[in-house]
């Protein structure tokens, strides 16, 4: 905590050092350094010139904001070379990023450094951690990740020695000439590991540079200042008491949004495209239009909605009325998510998504391995109310459960950690899964989730999960049906009308999931006339097996047709390799049903292609089933097309990039709204289609930006496929209210108002001296 002294001198110090807007004249400007092979644009050399005066000012760094596109990589590799360190020993720029952007940063760096002034360079990630400080320091530039990042302040806070020992980036003798946050809106959530293990480096010169400093709420702009390591400011309570707090209440909103519109002028530097310098705007590129296309639901697709809103106000009343809306937050978010498949594809709600861990195991397993976790991991879990994943950072209200530790992760991240082909996520190890939090070995025979958990040892919490200790009352209903089908693959007529039978008499029930699904939740299998103690396990392998080839049904009635592997099973396993992914995609294809955002989606794509079959098109979801539906009827009409989504390999992933941006005949590449917001570089397509809304208008804003960016020849289409009158229209109310937020804070035009306050003024607004008389 700061003292009221040290925080009043620290304010006064970083209200004097407030200089007035001036254009720095072109003389007096940054000239491209010498090691570098390509010219700086007018915009870039303003922002090397400022990052050099910030790094010899107090502040000794700060925010690189520039708008998505403008080259902000550019300009911090100029600042490296144009700024080395003059001690020999402690000489490195750290650069830590997201592992998909490792790879670009060590491209760029070679593309625009001379070769006689070549920086070494080194990627301290996977093998690369093996390397010691000492090694470290002899480069000019490491590059590390954030999962890397994390992995270490798990072992430093280990008490294990030797896990302590191999802490060579946020080690106690690990000092940094420089560390450089990319994306650095990874932090952005203060109670994070990641978000801890930033502010544990040590460096002389620290540098964040992001498009988006905040994305939801002014409170993601303290871990960018705790890093920073800028005071006041820097301590939570001051900022929380003097920002954050002033913010929320509408009657200091005002004086809460000049405060930190002082508050970035000191640290921060940000221009968007049409920022002007010289009288023009630095980016000349055509401009951006975004189109709303209202997409109408067919007749049984608005029957479908209609019931599933019916069913969840219902349940959202329930809550209300009993005062119980925040106890089940993670239950009405799910309900929210149903709503938000419905408008893409009811597929979407009943069969298809990454598996939950859990999924398929009989609920005597899961309950019996809870009941073997010891007394003390029981009463840690008992009084634990929040979980976070330790591995993507996720909330997860039923995470699932490690025996014998009772340490936890999100089920998606379980599948990777156990299955080497899907490790390719920073801090999962590749071989011999261990758990992430104590390395204790991981199996899936070795699980149970935290429902089952609650159901054994805290039934008090129950309702978390849909159900209740009342046994007249509603319990949710976990299970969804699966398609009755033999184990035969072939394409057969009979099996499909088997299929579309199986369609047309299904339920609504099905919509109703666990509150610890996620937008990628699958179901668990229910075959016909089968008891929840003889549904298969996971990988095919029941309580009782009677063989180890493929899975059966477990009954007493032997005649009984063999099990088919589930869609989701079959998504799942198409991640490992292409036979597997063919096989998936067969299945997919036969008993494919479109959808009206489908069929918009093709009729643009159509459109495109008819007006100029040069376009290139990427097109956003943040349902990556979505985007394998949306593959059928792409190879029918003879789209070619790539991918890009977390699911892939680095080096799958700057193929499907490299392929797109060289490859003429490859016009269309699907996204992965989470994998591919922020980094990328796509800008041979000047058409977005986004088929669903995301709850955050910046994430939009930075994949939009992967096209409409320099060097972009062509003018950029954005077609938001919306269908009107659902949940859809209120997510872009929420969107137009924390754009309205956070555009004030980051405002330009106001940074430069704030500029023209006299010091009187701005030490009254922070509460440091009288109102100055006019």
């Amino acid at each position: 905590m700061l003292d009221e002294g040290a925080g009043s001198e620290a304010l006064n110090k970083l209200i004097e050092g407030l200089q007035p807007d001036e254009e720095v004249a072109k003389e007096l400007r940054e000239e491209t350094p010498r090691a570098m092979c390509s010219q700086l644009m007018e915009h870039q050399k303003l922002g090397l010139t400022w990052l050099k005066k910030n790094e010899t000012s107090s502040n000794k760094g700060g925010i690189l904001a520039d708008d998505m596109g403008l080259g902000k990589t550019v300009q911090a590799i100029s600042l490296i070379v144009s700024r080395p360190s003059d001690d020999p020993a402690c000489k490195t720029t750290l650069i830590v990023a997201p592992v998909a952007l490792m790879r670009q940063w060590q491209k760029e760096i070679e593309r625009h450094v001379h070769a006689h002034s070549r920086l070494s360079v080194y990627i301290y990630h996977g093998a690369g951690k093996k390397a010691k400080f000492d090694k470290l320091r002899q480069f000019d530039v490491v590059l590390t990740t954030y999962g890397t990042l994390t992995w270490e302040y798990k072992r430093k806070e280990s008490r294990a020695d030797i896990a302590r020992n191999s802490c060579h980036i946020i080690g106690p003798t690990s000092k940094w000439h420089r560390v450089i946050l990319d994306e650095a809106q990874c932090i952005k959530n203060k109670s994070t590991i990641v978000s801890k293990a930033s502010n544990e480096l040590r460096a002389t010169y620290r540098l964040c540079m992001t498009g988006t400093p905040m994305m939801n709420s002014i409170d993601e702009l303290y871990p960018l200042i705790r890093f920073l390591q800028i005071k006041p400011y820097n301590d939570d309570a001051r900022f929380r008491s003097h920002i954050s707090k002033p913010i929320k209440n509408a009657n200091e909103r005002e004086m809460g949004i000049k405060r930190v519109q002082v508050l970035l002028k000191s640290f921060m530097l940000r221009r968007a495209k049409d920022t002007k310098i010289d009288g023009e705007e630095i980016c000349k590129i055509p401009p951006k239009h975004v189109h709303k296309d209202d997409v109408e639901f067919d007749e049984d697709e608005r029957e479908l909605y209609s019931a599933i809103e019916t069913n969840s106000q219902l349940k959202f009343n329930k809550y209300l009325a009993k005062g119980t809306v925040t106890n089940n937050y993670a239950n009405i978010l799910v309900l929210l998510l149903r709503l938000r498949q419905a408008c893409c594809h009811p597929h979407l709600i009943k069969d298809l998504g990454v598996q939950v861990s859990t999924e398929g195991i009989p609920e005597e397993d899961l309950l019996s391995r809870a009941k073997q976790l010891h007394g003390d991991v029981v009463n840690r879990l008992k009084v634990m109310e929040n979980f976070e994943c330790p591995i993507c950072y996720e909330a997860i209200p039923n995470p699932t459960v490690f025996l014998p530790c009772g340490h936890t992760c999100c089920g998606e991240c379980f599948q990777k950690l156990i299955d080497p082909s899907q490790a390719i996520r920073e801090g999962v190890e590749t071989n011999n899964a261990k758990c992430p939090h104590c390395r204790g070995p991981l199996s899936s025979e070795r699980i149970t989730d935290y429902h089952h958990f609650c159901k054994v040892f805290s039934p008090e919490k129950l309702h978390l999960f849909g159900e209740a200790k009342d046994e007249n009352e509603e319990v949710a209903v976990a299970d969804a049906e699966s398609d009755d089908e033999s184990d035969d693959d072939s394409d057969t007529e009979s099996d499909s009308e088997a299929e579309e039978d199986e369609d047309a008499g299904s339920d609504l029930d099905d919509f109703v999931v666990p509150d610890g699904a996620d937008d990628d939740y699958e179901a668990p299998v229910k075959v016909k006339g089968e008891s929840s103690k003889k549904r298969r396990t996971k990988g095919g392998r029941g309580k009782k097996k009677k063989s180890k080839g493929k899975a059966k049904a477990e009954d007493d009635d032997d005649n009984l047709p063999k099990l088919k592997k589930t869609l989701a099973q079959l998504k799942q396993e198409s991640l490992r390799n292409q036979a597997a992914k063919k096989k998936y995609l067969k299945r997919l294809r036969k008993t494919f049903k479109s959808s009206s955002k489908i069929d918009r989606t093709v009729e643009l794509l159509t459109e495109i292609r008819n007006n100029d079959p040069s376009e290139k098109t990427l097109i956003f979801s943040q349902f990556t089933t979505l985007l394998d539906l949306v593959e059928v009827p792409l190879q029918d009409r003879g789209f070619k097309y790539q991918r890009y989504d977390g699911s892939m390999k680095m080096d799958d992933r700057a193929d499907a990039v490299n392929a797109f941006m060289d490859e003429s005949d490859q016009t269309i590449m699907l996204v992965s709204l989470k994998a591919g917001n922020a980094g990328l570089n796509l800008n041979k397509a000047s058409q977005v289609i986004i088929l669903d809304p995301f709850w955050n208008p910046f994430v939009e804003d930075q994949a939009v930006d992967r096209a409409h960016r320099m060097p972009q020849k062509r003018e950029v289409n954005v077609h938001r496929l919306l269908v009107p009158e659902t949940v859809e229209d209120r997510i872009i109310t929420l969107q137009d209210g924390k754009r309205e937020l956070i555009t004030a804070a980051l405002d330009e035009n106001a940074s430069k108002s704030i500029s023209r306050l006299s010091i009187g003024d701005l030490k009254y607004l922070f509460g440091l001296g009288p109102r100055p008389s006019r």
